[in-house]
């Protein structure tokens, strides 16, 4: 078994969420000296705390876990977990090993999804630097994982695709 936790570089989300709250508050000062247009200010202020929140929830307190399993059949699987800060960590994707068939890191060439190919992000950085795309064939069709794994996460991705090809 091995356990990844991606370190958070970025500071991106921090700034986006603490402009749009000051704005949000700069908003609700204002509307204190309008007289008839303070509901509409107020209104404009409550709906920019709704990216504020978005932001903060996602990109802030968030937290992944990968992790490679292997099972006594054999079958290794790659896992990831999110959680809050606190110890209730939830599964939200499992993957094996086998149905990997690609791992490319992110560039301008791959930066948006394949037309009809769903994409999960569990990157914790809302403009990663050092992200890959894991390309992935199961049962319920092909999908794209987005995460920032460590050097020797990539090695066995690699590793496993590798072993893929040479099969075949």
């Amino acid at each position: 078994m091995y356990d990844y936790i991606p370190v958070r570089k970025g500071v991106l989300a921090r700034l986006l969420a603490l402009f749009f709250f000051l704005l949000s508050v700069a908003l609700l000062i204002l509307s204190m000296q309008l007289g008839k247009a303070a509901p509409f200010v107020q209104s404009a202020a409550l709906l920019l705390l709704l990216p504020t929140v978005q932001i903060v929830t996602r990109f802030i307190i968030m937290r992944y876990l990968y992790r490679i399993a292997p099972y006594e059949s054999g079958e290794v699987d790659f896992e990831i977990y999110s959680y809050r800060g606190g110890n209730k960590m939830q599964l939200i994707c499992r993957v094996g090993l086998e149905e990997v068939t690609a791992v490319t890191p992110l560039g301008k060439e791959n930066r948006k999804p394949q037309k009809g190919v769903p994409r999960y992000n569990y990157c914790p950085d809302m403009k990663p630097q050092n992200a890959f795309v894991l390309s992935v064939t199961n049962a319920d069709g092909d999908c794209e994982v987005l995460l920032q794994p460590d050097d020797k996460l990539l090695e066995i991705f690699r590793s496993a695709v590798a072993g893929r090809v040479s099969e075949e």
